[in-house]
């Protein structure tokens, strides 16, 4: 509506409550006293084009949330187009759901409780199971919302208030101080260490004729939580590894060049190595004759303006954007940095709670925790963990050159992180090598030397101009020899070296490739 209708703040506010927005528009005058400024006109689009006969259409497609409404998938054909993420979550901060709880309680007089720390101190005596066990059997199958009219007028409410009561009723603690509430119809609540509170709604799925789910790279614990139930098949379409690398190879077109680079967690940014980066960019630039694309962390693309790294980037995205993107879907030249490392309590431990188990990183022999390439989650854990690490960075190489044109097809592209899967046999294996601050302060010395380009240099000369001694210089010139990108002769006091330029012009200001 807008910054001109001042009861956007109200009605955003009643929407934040668990009111749906039919609901809103059709009772606007319980809960502002009048209509809503779309009203005001006529009826309001918006209920205009909910206002239709699914069983007119042969077709629906709609967003995952949209498959809560029973109507449209009653005795359909559902598919579902990659894992819907987070789209069923209720995450209500710890003080809504104990002010929603404690509401509710007050109006409610089925369970013997007043507040919410009555309920947390109180639902395992023994005087108060049968009046707990009745309220339980008198809550149907999907009737978790509380639409009383009384209750919506009252201080703290919330529609999901029967559902929070029943979480606190049913948490249990795991060994990793999480807790988690198994309710009904494959609704799961957790509560983390922290009290940040998650609440898994799936739809009402059983009233769809079948369900069909479509993932490049499932994991099958979160799709079973997602779809509310056990009763998932699991059909692979590539049935071993060999098949998935004949898939990647033949059908994609896709040429994996991997670096000798670590996991390079990026999500943070805090360990974002700009100088590694660079010197695989430098180099791509140098070889291929042209700019890669790239994939990274939003930090890490920040990082590359700062540093200069971007002059060698036609174009980049990060992780977090790239969900039913075909930015790159005719890109024949790219690079995917660093892989996405989200907070290990939503990404792993979360999940884990929510099948009923405790999962965090397990020690070593030494009793040390796991790390790097060695990290360990126990096998539920590691396979939640490469869900959003290892199988995202894979998706993101396949973003890279999937649609034919101009008679190509397919992409090479660089993969500069240890977290692919293991599965994967790359095309060919490159090691990066970046240039000491020290190495790059000789380059920088000599092209500013007077004597640039066909001079002669001894090391004590160029030691006179940066901040190392000259038998580090030495060293350092005799690598840069090696290169191909100076030479020298010996002679006069001490017999010295004398240095000259070769093609100190095409140094590269990173590193190398090799």
């Amino acid at each position: 509506m807008g910054g001109d209708y001042p009861i956007e703040g109200e009605i955003q506010s009643v929407y934040a409550t668990g009111i749906s927005g039919a609901d809103i528009h059709e009772n606007s005058k319980m809960h502002f006293g009048k209509l809503l400024p779309c009203q005001v006109n006529g009826r309001c689009s918006y209920m205009e084009q909910r206002d239709f006969d699914p069983d007119e259409y042969d077709v629906l497609i709609g967003h995952y949330l949209q498959a809560h409404n029973e109507n449209y998938i009653e005795d359909r054909y559902v598919a579902y187009d990659e894992f819907p993420g987070d789209a069923y979550f209720f995450e209500p901060t710890h003080n809504e759901a104990t002010r929603a709880i404690t509401n509710y309680l007050q109006i409610d007089d089925d369970l013997p409780f007043e507040n919410w720390k009555q309920l947390t101190r109180r639902r395992f005596k023994p005087e108060y199971q049968d009046a707990i066990d009745a309220w339980k059997d008198d809550m149907s199958s999907y009737a978790h919302r509380d639409t009383r009219r009384e209750s919506q007028q009252s201080r703290g409410f919330h529609a999901h208030a029967p559902l929070l009561a029943h979480a606190g009723l049913e948490f249990e603690l795991l060994d990793n101080e999480w807790e988690v509430a198994e309710l009904d119809a494959g609704r799961v609540a957790t509560k983390s260490p922290d009290d940040e509170w998650t609440v898994l709604i799936p739809p009402p799925l059983y009233a769809a004729e079948s369900v069909v789910a479509l993932d490049g790279t499932p994991t099958i614990t979160k799709w079973r939580l997602i779809l509310g139930g056990d009763w998932v098949y699991h059909e692979e379409v590539l049935e071993s590894n060999q098949e998935k690398r004949t898939y990647l190879r033949d059908v994609l077109s896709l040429q994996i060049v991997q670096t000798n680079a670590g996991t390079k967690p990026y999500q943070s940014g805090a360990h974002v190595n700009h100088r590694s980066d660079g010197a695989l960019l430098e180099n791509i630039h140098e070889q291929e004759g042209q700019k890669p694309a790239v994939i990274t962390s939003k930090q890490a693309k920040e990082q590359y303006v700062s540093f200069g790294v971007d002059k060698h980037i036609e174009r980049a995205e990060h992780y977090g954007n790239l969900k039913g993107s075909n930015e790159f879907a005719e890109t024949r030249l790219g690079a995917v940095i660093g892989s996405p490392h989200p907070p290990e309590d939503e990404a792993v431990e979360r999940w884990g709670a929510l099948n009923g188990d405790a999962v965090s990183r397990k020690e070593d022999s030494d009793g040390n925790v796991t790390k790097g390439n060695r990290l360990d989650f126990g096998p539920l854990g590691n396979a939640l963990f490469a869900d959003v690490v290892g199988k995202e960075v894979l998706q993101a190489v396949m973003r890279f050159g999937r649609t034919a044109s101009g008679g190509e097809k397919g992409a090479i592209v660089y993969v500069h992180t240890s977290r692919l899967p293991r599965w994967i046999n790359p095309h060919e294996e490159v090691t990066i090598k970046t240039w000491s601050k020290g190495m790059q302060e000789i380059v920088l010395t000599l092209r500013e030397s007077d004597k640039w380009p066909d001079g002669e240099w001894t090391n004590k000369e160029i030691a006179e101009g940066v901040s190392i001694q000259p038998r580090q210089v030495g060293k350092l010139m005799q690598e840069l020899e090696e290169e191909g990108y100076v030479t020298s002769r010996r002679g006069g006091r001490g017999n010295a070296y004398h240095w000259s330029n070769v093609q100190l012009e095409k140094f590269a200001e990173f590193g190398r490739m090799e």
